[in-house]
């Protein structure tokens, strides 16, 4: 495993909040290049700036017992297991040596106080990954509510910021068929009812912020495709000598 270097992106939230940002005129910034993040020139930086670190880090004479010391803190079975409560029991997503990719497990509060809590696969991920020949990475999850008996599932394509929303459904621990499916996009979601969802992404091409993240908000009804949404909320997004604004401007109520 090679050390990387980790650039993370602010995440959007829903609704969009206005903010602005000030960057330096293309004439006087010569790195302007590494604001196109998913293009080639600053792809290509990223990789060849990672291969420098990773060969001066991997030589260094602590590498390796730092490297296994942190792997099996990572993999320990008694580190400290973090739980949601959801619908009447604890959920803890869970990763180690057996599990690479983890499993989404639960147990009961009684259960859960004891030495060894008996715990209930809900989703493995591995298995799913393989059954589906995908290279998937859980993202996380937002459950409906109060009766959280359904939840959106993130699934992301090796652990990339886009993602692809299935629903789940918690008694049968398997993906709703005909259920809400949004394809792989930079999104985020949130229920507003069991058969109505709210959803931030690229609903046309170019309707990103200059960092590729969605400002317009639309309300998709189960059953409904993405091209029936209602939009609800839209951000406006200027670019001026490289000054960027955006502020919220909501569209309609819900």
């Amino acid at each position: 495993m090679r050390s990387q270097i980790l650039v993370a992106s602010c995440a959007v939230l829903l609704p969009a909040c206005a903010f602005a940002q000030n960057t330096k005129p293309d004439s006087a910034d010569p790195y302007v290049w590494l604001e196109d993040v998913n293009g080639a020139r600053a792809m290509a930086w990223v990789k060849a700036e990672n291969a420098k670190t990773a060969a001066v880090l991997e030589k260094d004479p602590r590498w390796e017992g730092i490297y296994k010391a942190s792997l099996a803190m990572a993999q320990a079975k008694d580190r400290l297991t973090y739980v949601n409560y959801i619908g009447g029991e604890l959920y803890n997503f869970w990763e180690d040596s057996e599990h690479v990719r983890g499993i989404w497990r639960k147990t009961t509060l009684e259960s859960f106080r004891t030495a060894s809590p008996k715990w209930t696969t809900v989703l493995d991920l591995d298995a799913l990954a393989k059954a589906e020949k995908a290279n998937w990475v859980f993202h996380g999850y937002t459950c409906q509510q109060p009766a959280e008996k359904r939840c959106l599932i993130d699934l992301s394509d090796g652990g990339e910021d886009a993602s692809t929303i299935r629903e789940f459904d918690l008694a049968t621990r398997s993906f709703v068929k005909d259920g809400f499916y949004l394809p792989k996009g930079k999104q985020r979601v949130a229920w507003t009812s069991q058969d109505t969802i709210l959803v931030a992404r690229e609903w046309n091409p170019g309707e990103v912020t200059s960092s590729g993240y969605a400002y317009i908000v639309k309300k998709l009804a189960r059953g409904k495709q993405l091209t029936d949404a209602v939009e609800i909320s839209a951000g406006t997004w200027h670019t001026r000598a490289r000054k960027a604004k955006r502020s919220c401007e909501p569209r309609n109520v819900l």
